[in-house]
């Protein structure tokens, strides 16, 4: 015990060395980049814009090789992780310095990931040693991309590697690799001092030169902390790569959506992530920490993972999987691709000519269906496992895993079968009602009861439980209603933290005060913001409406014009009494506060 106290303690030490070389490095380069003239000037493909010291990474890099010879006992494993740094620092430095071709580019990192695996560092698939090489090498370049990609806001990718560096370092502690646990907690404290002048708004980018640093030192870091010694590949990329995901996510998001919509997907543009939370209305500190939070919570995935069985592990990655689908599906809705003309004639058209379509288009046109259909197999799949769990109280035999393999492909087929022939994949999950909900419930009971029935008839219920099959079809329909409510979710939690438009106050809490808020919530062209529902039944105060609370009766009116600066307030009632319009006109006109009388024609109402 007090050796491992004394490990983390080094580790501690080594990480607040990092920091404190790098917040006092930074601005010393800054300096340095400003008067070189060495610094990033808005343009038309990225999202900055302001004229912004670069270079940030010459300050990461020698705080890192600092701390790591300070710290670190220097075996042949760190002496190859220090070369590698040192070799994709330069080619950052001199991408940063002079822009390098994207394929000259990527062709340098293929070059020093053949050089760091023919040191040693590569993937431990003892086995199969000819595949070990070309996957570590297309690890290495992958990651490296994966941070350069991800290093399209202030703060995001210093953040979210010290974010991946921390869970790094608690891996490889639990793990008794204590000298790589230190090595990635000087990663992290280089990120943090860094972050100190990178966090929104930012006084210094890293460049590519610490983008390049982050992402390769934490991907040889990953490789090096072999998490279980397991020779399975599935086994030692799992948990790296929930240390990993949010990079990993936006880098193989943007090359999707690019190729759908026919960008190259090496250019640079504001269609990242990031960019799409941005233009949903988030502000960009909103939106690192919205990153930092979802980095977070799969970093604690990982944790959980380390010591779960096989089977509960794949199930586990299944649902991150559906639901990273499922975000995926929200924010391609975001329109960042613009068309532009064809040519520089004035007078030509702004719309090109269409090209001809390519089988990655093609299927990418019908993506969202396809992306249905996956998610709803990782649900189904996910529950199946999950009902065994449950009614074996988390613990199954060899032989029930041989049961649910033999059983899972037959599941599968009959219950998407259903959900297909049932109509969940024609309807659009952002619209989800009540009678969807109703479908949603018809096709999971309909998957059920002929699951039930080819097991009855091909194995007899010899070996299977019938109460697994009733909690999988309880969970099967909690799941695959629940993906279609996240669409909705992401909404609600979107426009909640953007807070934008116009503080209007809806008065009448009623049927017509209730389609009027859902109409200004779901149109995403609406310029007001619903601050609450005046409604003079004192009844009613208190409640809420699609999460709207009813503040209290018109008398309140003028409290909350003076308030929240209220700026519209509709009459949401039917034929609305003479006084009440009386004592609105005399709240509203003295502040010059827009107010109308909302019909049961609400959307034309609204919309001038």
């Amino acid at each position: 015990m007090r050796e491992t106290f004394g490990h983390v303690g080094t580790a501690i030490a080594a990480a607040a060395t990092a920091f404190a070389l790098t917040y006092l490095l930074t601005p010393l380069v800054r300096a340095l980049a400003v008067n070189c003239g060495w610094v990033a000037r808005p343009v038309h493909d990225r999202w900055g814009r302001r004229v912004i010291g670069r270079l940030g990474g010459a300050a990461m890099f020698v705080s890192f090789i600092a701390a790591v010879l300070c710290w670190v006992r220097v075996d042949p494993g760190m002496a190859v992780l220090l070369v590698g740094t040192s070799l994709v620092f330069l080619l950052g430095l001199v991408d940063d310095l002079r822009r390098m071709p994207p394929y000259t580019k990527l062709i340098a990192q293929m070059l020093i990931g053949c050089v760091v695996v023919v040191g040693g560092i590569r993937l431990p698939l003892i086995d199969w040693i000819w595949l070990s090489i070309p996957l570590s090498i297309l690890w290495f370049v992958f990651v490296m991309n994966a941070f350069n990609l991800l290093d399209n806001m202030d703060g995001l990718a210093a953040g979210v590697g010290a974010i991946a560096a921390a869970f790094c370092a608690l891996h490889t502690g639990l793990a008794g690799q204590w000298m790589l646990a230190v090595a990635a907690s000087i990663v992290c404290g280089v990120c943090l001092g860094f972050l100190c002048y990178n966090f929104p708004p930012a006084k210094i980018f890293m460049g590519d030169s610490g983008s390049h640093l982050l992402g390769f030192s934490l991907a040889a870091l990953a490789v090096m902390g072999n998490w279980h010694r397991s020779t399975q590949l599935v086994s030692v990329l799992a948990v790296p790569m929930l240390v990993l995901a949010v990079p990993i996510f936006d880098t193989c998001f943007v090359t999707l959506q690019r190729l759908a919509h026919r960008q190259h997907p090496f250019t640079g543009g504001t269609d990242h992530v990031s960019h799409r939370l941005a233009v949903l209305g988030l502000t960009e500190r909103q939106t690192v920490t919205a990153l930092y939070g979802a980095s977070v919570g799969l970093g604690l995935l990982s944790l959980i993972s380390r010591d779960l069985k096989p089977l509960t592990a794949v199930t586990m990655w299944s649902l991150v999987l559906a639901v990273l689908v499922l975000c995926g599906c929200y924010l391609a809705r975001v329109k960042v691709y613009r068309l532009h003309a064809a040519s520089d004639d004035p007078g030509a058209s702004s719309a090109p000519s269409p090209a001809p379509a390519t089988p990655i288009a093609t299927m990418l046109m019908h993506k969202r269906r396809l992306l249905e259909i996956l998610v709803d197999f990782a649900v189904v799949s996910s529950a199946y496992v999950c009902a065994y769990f449950l009614r074996f109280e988390g613990t199954l035999s060899a032989e029930f895993q041989v049961r649910i393999m033999q059983s899972l492909p037959l599941i599968l087929f009959i219950k998407l079968a259903c959900f297909a022939g049932g109509g969940l994949y024609r309807g659009v999950w952002r619209y989800l009602s009540v009678s969807d909900i109703i479908t949603i419930f018809k096709a999971v009971t309909l998957g059920s009861i002929l699951s039930s029935m080819a097991l009855l008839y091909l194995w007899r219920f010899e070996g299977y439980s019938r109460s697994v099959l009733v909690i999988d079809g309880l969970l099967t329909f909690l799941g695959v209603g629940g993906s279609r409510v996240v669409e909705r979710l992401l909404d609600e939690w979107v426009r909640g933290a953007a807070a934008s438009g116009l503080p209007t106050v809806i008065i009448g809490a009623g049927d017509t005060g209730a389609r009027v808020l859902r109409w200004l919530k779901y149109e995403t062209q609406s310029r007001h913001r619903v601050i609450g529902f005046l409604d003079d039944d004192a009844r009613k105060v208190g409640d809420r409406i699609y999460g709207t609370p009813v503040l209290g009766t018109r008398e309140l009116l003028p409290r909350l014009i003076e308030a929240h600066r209220v700026q519209h307030v509709l009459v949401a009632i039917t034929d609305p009494p003479g006084l009440l319009l009386q004592h609105v006109r005399a709240v509203c006109e003295p502040h010059s506060v827009s107010w109308r009388v909302v019909t049961a024609e609400v959307t034309d109402a609204l919309k001038s």
